[in-house]
């Protein structure tokens, strides 16, 4: 029976992921910051995340580190865009946030993130105009995350199940003779924008190799509640010189917040190579992805 659900799912996908061809009209674009050439380092950022997330801090303090991290968007950088969206995107139904969930606020930040090549942002584009009711802008993004995640390498996709069970969330309150005017509107966009985004998609951040490697691993949910069948949530993770654990922040998790919490058990058996003799013995941080599917886990690509 788990076998037949997932065919179905996919054949879903595939029934609506039609090609992008001959198609005009526009999906709106989101807003382009101006460059800022001094804008701090990744590490720099990365321990303000920490202060942000951080419910032992107090908040004043917290409410800076997040002033740093919001004037240091104004680069343009994806990373931090989706981060951001992020993070106005599950408020404080991550534990210890000090942040109002604001989906308009979370919209702006996820969709110059996906504009600048960001694959999740686009899902969660998708995910925030669905819960605001706004099915056609909501299909818009999931075929635009649907043709943008199978572009990636394998080793950084995430899984299909994923994007058809986006996909067919949508459709059932959308109903389907739209689809033939949104993917005009994708094919617009698309035509409009794919050589932006793929330049952006292009591009890597420095990261931590966390291990163990990529793998599948079945966890049940916490307090007997069934999770979704797919999803994936954001981890901030900070480690310690011998490259174990020293702590975790989630950040956001889709299409339920109690997601990150299942996840979260995965997300704590990462580590990182121990730093090298007298390098110090400061934290070490790494953005981490984590995809659930079908009861099965996995990282996703690491900041």
């Amino acid at each position: 029976m788990r076998h037949a659900y997932r065919h179905t799912l996919v054949l879903a996908l595939a029934m609506l992921l039609i090609p992008y061809e001959n198609m005009a009209a526009a999906i709106p674009e989101a807003t382009h910051a101006p460059v800022d050439a001094a804008a701090p380092g990744r590490a720099d950022l990365d321990t303000s995340w920490a202060q942000v997330l951080d419910e032992k801090i107090p908040i004043a303090q917290r409410q800076q580190a997040l002033s740093r991290i919001e004037q240091a968007t104004q680069t343009g950088d994806q990373h931090d865009l989706y981060l951001l969206g992020s993070l106005y995107h599950m408020g404080q139904h991550a534990r210890g946030s000090f942040v109002q969930p604001d989906l308009v606020r979370a919209s702006l930040y996820l969709g110059n993130a996906a504009m600048r090549g960001s694959v999740l942002a686009m899902a969660k584009m998708a995910e925030i105009k669905l819960a605001m009711h706004e099915y056609r802008e909501a299909m818009n993004w999931a075929q635009i995350y649907g043709h943008y995640e199978l572009l990636l390498p394998r080793s950084e996709r995430p899984h299909d199940g994923y994007a058809a069970e986006l996909v067919r969330r949508i459709a059932d309150k959308l109903g389907r003779a739209a689809m033939p005017e949104i993917m005009s509107d994708v094919n617009s966009f698309l035509a409009s924008n794919d050589a932006q985004i793929r330049a952006g998609t292009d591009s890597r951040f420095a990261a931590e190799h966390v291990t163990p490697a990529p793998k599948s691993k079945v966890y049940l949910p916490p307090n007997g509640h069934f999770a979704p069948r797919a999803g994936f949530a954001d981890y901030l993770l900070a480690f310690n010189a011998d490259g174990s654990l020293a702590d975790m922040w989630l950040l956001d998790a889709v299409p339920n917040p109690d997601l990150g919490m299942t996840l979260r058990r995965y997300a704590q058996e990462m580590t990182v190579p121990p730093m090298a003799a007298g390098k110090g013995s400061a934290l070490r941080y790494a953005w981490m992805p984590v995809m659930y599917d079908d009861g099965r886990y996995r990282a996703g690509v690491v900041h």
